[in-house]
């Protein structure tokens, strides 16, 4: 056993790691065990126990509270005093779409963008350190009495330490890694396609590295501005000489095609433990991959980048690409509601006519010496709908203007990264950038200090001219028409990323876990689908695969029912001893004692003759009985017969799934084992 570690292949961790993004918790002993006697051909040498972050009353009060973080994880605990066992291993699970199977917030992304890449949030972390300790402190109390009940009880046995390892897969990577860097509580730590720590999520949750920071560079670590000012590269390079010794037994397992290894280009980002590229796996050899792409970009770049992301992936993480849209420009159906909203009121306003009111306004009066004194002036008053309904239209139309001149100062550098991107392949992208610009500034003459002038006024007396009216509810519509040309230019942008970056979807799809473990056992003939094991050989049209956990279930499945109809088998046999032969047997074994007892007592049997005054003094039994008849022994016999025969056939059916696979795959050693062990 490599190592002394039960979990001692980088395919027998990750298929385990995989099974942390089951549905309803499928990490179980039963399937540890199962993908162990799968990879190995042996017993796990140990009593397992899962611990689920579910589980833990520490992590539902949480939840219950409404400060779920999104956390997730397992530990899966190895025991077996005898051999000295006493082994954990801490899986944390990487980023979900949503939680609760889909059907919730998308938390993961979130701490994704804002707890890693720009170091503002760390309850993930906090929550994991929380599951490990605490789930660390219940096996030790569980170990501890379990010694102290067998040394009682006479064996010589002596207590074995826990050792902890931790495995963990992109977000779930971060967070074992942060835990060993922090706790120093693994012997190893293996990270698959991870997203490694950054200096500036290490900055919030490490006060010392931070103070560090500070004295270093001169200045606020607290300021995250100032940080990310910092030469990324001379800050990355400090981070990991700082956490160099705290890092080492960290391991990493990685495809070149990663998503989230193209995605470690981006400033910031700590390589620590062992080399990466050591242990990389090249699992699509015709394309060089994202990270091809995005390496030749600048650190400002990659700043401008990540200030980006920062700003606007809430937004998409809520409402994907129209709710990236609406927070980048501010055009949302609210706008559009608004609009339709003013029109409504003010045509309802003039079809009635106003209302009149007055405002008092100094006026100079006499000569030479000028007084003044106040003047009550009419004016129309507006009803409070139209004044709602002006004031939604009027602060949304400067929303949009605010939003679009930030939008102006972002562009240039998007469109820079964007050239840089493509490379110049598509051009459709870089010129759909410069008309949203060109829009942009279009709406933002159009707009001009309508909406200012309105909500000036409304704010004062509620008292607007038509024609400010009028020009706002003009100059809105001339928006709406804009933004729905830049709405569609930017889901156009969005439509030709897709179609240019096709790596990206090479890139996604060997992030995975089980892509990984596919990749390291394809040379073997193995690849993985869920949590089964599919065998092939040959390739092209010749290529046959078997999916070997199916068929190991279908034959254990079958073996436990024909077991089942064995017993059942031999249940009618002794019903039948019982009911028919030895109740037969009984039967004339009563009447022969029965005759056997009146010809030796005639005289008891004289009260059966008419008279007092006569006597029985000799019985005579001549019997004849007949053997049970033929016919049913016979109906039996053929039943059992047709019954074992049967069940004789379909053992030798379900014996042929093991040999069938056993010869078709026959350089596979284990695969007896596979099938045999339960």
């Amino acid at each position: 056993m490599s190592n002394g570690e039960i979990l001692n292949s980088d395919i027998l961790r990750a298929r385990i790691a995989e099974l942390e993004y089951g549905k309803n918790g499928a990490i179980t002993a039963e399937t540890v065990r199962r993908i162990y006697i799968e990879e190995t051909g042996k017993e796990p040498p140990g009593e397992i126990t899962i611990y689920r972050s579910d589980d833990l009353e520490a992590i539902k009060k949480i939840k219950k509270d409404g400060k779920d973080s999104g956390f997730d994880g397992s530990i899966i605990h190895f025991y077996n005093p005898e051999k000295g066992i006493n082994q954990s291993y801490t899986i944390t699970r990487g980023t979900e779409g949503s939680e609760d199977n889909g059907s919730g917030d998308a938390l993961d992304p979130m701490y994704d963008l804002l707890g890693i890449y720009n170091g503002k949030i760390r309850d993930q972390y906090d929550h994991a350190v929380l599951f490990d300790q605490e789930v660390t402190k219940q096996i030790n109390e569980k170990v501890a009495k379990d010694i102290e009940k067998r040394i009682k009880s006479g064996e010589n046995i002596q207590k074995v330490d826990l050792e902890k390892s931790g495995i963990g897969h992109s977000l779930g990577g971060n967070l074992i890694q942060m835990l060993q860097i922090m706790t120093q509580s693994y012997r190893n730590v293996y990270a698959i396609n991870d997203a490694p720590p950054s200096v500036y999520q290490l900055a919030l949750i490490d006060p010392v590295f931070a103070a560090k920071i500070g004295h270093k560079f001169k200045i606020d670590p607290a300021d995250h501005r100032q940080l990310y000012e910092l030469n990324a590269r001379d800050l990355q390079a400090f981070g990991e000489q700082y956490y160099k010794e705290r890092g080492q037994n960290i391991q990493h397992l990685t495809a070149e095609e990663d998503l989230m290894y193209a995605a470690t280009v981006v400033r910031g980002f700590l390589h620590l433990g062992a080399d990466r590229t050591a242990n990389m796996i090249d699992t699509y050899p015709e394309t060089k991959g994202v990270r091809e792409i995005l390496k030749n970009l600048s650190d400002d770049d990659l700043r401008s980048l990540q200030l980006f992301i920062a700003d606007y992936a809430p937004a998409y993480v809520e409402g994907g690409v129209d709710g990236f849209i609406g927070e980048l420009t501010g055009y949302d159906q609210n706008f559009k509601n608004s609009i339709d909203g003013v029109k409504k009121e003010w045509d309802k306003f003039l079809s009635k006519g106003p209302e009149w009111t007055s405002f008092n306004m100094k006026m100079p009066v006499g000569a030479p010496r000028m007084a003044f004194v106040n003047v009550p002036i009419p004016v129309p008053k507006l009803p409070d709908g139209l004044v709602n309904s002006l004031k939604d239209l009027a602060t949304g139309v400067e929303n949009i203007k605010n939003k679009l001149t930030t939008l102006l100062t972002q562009l240039p550098a998007l469109i820079g990264l964007a050239e840089k991107v493509t490379a110049g392949l598509r051009k459709d992208i870089v010129a759909s950038l410069k008309e949203v610009q060109s829009h942009a500034k279009s709406i933002l003459v159009d707009i001009g200090d309508s909406g200012l002038v309105v909500l000036k006024n409304l704010f004062t007396v509620k008292a607007i001219n038509a024609s400010d009216i009028q020009r706002l509810i003009t100059n809105a519509i001339k928006v709406k028409n804009e933004m729905n040309a830049i709405f569609d230019k930017l889901k156009g942008i969005f439509d030709s990323i897709v179609n240019f970056i096709k790596d990206f979807d090479k890139a996604v799809e060997a992030h995975g876990v089980l892509h990984v473990a596919s990749s390291l056992a394809a040379e073997n003939g193995r690849r993985y689908e869920g949590n089964d094991m599919i065998l092939f050989k040959g390739e092209g049209a010749e290529r046959i695969e078997i999916n070997l956990s199916s068929a190991v279930r279908v034959y254990q499945t079958g073996l436990d029912k024909y077991q089942e109809k064995s017993e059942i088998l031999n249940q009618l046999r002794v019903m039948y001893q019982q009911e028919y032969l030895d109740d037969f047997e009984n039967r004339k074994r009563r009447l022969m004692g029965s005759i056997h007892e009146m010809e030796s007592n005639p005289r008891s049997y004289s009260y059966l003759l008419p008279g007092k005054d006569r006597e029985v003094t000799s019985i005579n039994v001549h019997e004849d009985i007949r053997p049970l008849s033929p016919i049913i022994a016979n109906t039996f016999e053929e039943m059992f017969h047709h019954f074992q025969q049967e069940h004789k056939k379909g053992i030798e059916l379900i014996g042929k799934i093991k040999t069938s696979i056993e010869n078709l795959f026959s350089e596979e050693k284990a695969i007896s084992a596979i099938f045999d062990l339960r």
